[in-house]
């Protein structure tokens, strides 16, 4: 477990722009956000995640909060996070995940 006392600046933001493929955009909300639901509890060091539909309609924006890069790191080379990406990869055009880290901060965003 990572230390409870890091500071924001130790947090990471994963942001990933995803364009579900065409007729599985519904299929592809109902199974991130039941998976978020269930899982999300159990992610050491995951702060907190947010869904964001683009006003397109057609492309979406996950974001995730941890804790550390490590805590990150743990939860991407897990077994949960693999068999999630099996099931999510054939429903959506190839995404580019980038990771940041925080440079300033206000309010609770």
């Amino acid at each position: 477990m990572s230390d409870p006392h890091q500071t924001p600046t130790d947090e990471i933001i994963t942001i990933s722009q995803v364009t579900p493929k065409p007729g599985q955009y519904d299929a592809f909300v109902t199974l991130q956000t039941a998976f978020q639901t269930r899982v999300a509890p159990e992610i050491d060091g995951l702060l907190g995640g947010r869904l964001f539909r683009g006003d397109d309609g057609k492309t979406l924006v996950i974001m995730s909060r941890f804790r550390s890069r490590a805590d990150l790191n743990n939860w991407t080379s897990s077994p949960r996070f693999a068999e999630h990406m099996l099931r999510v990869r054939p429903m959506i055009e190839p995404a580019n995940p980038g990771w940041f880290t925080v440079l300033y901060q206000s309010g609770n965003v």
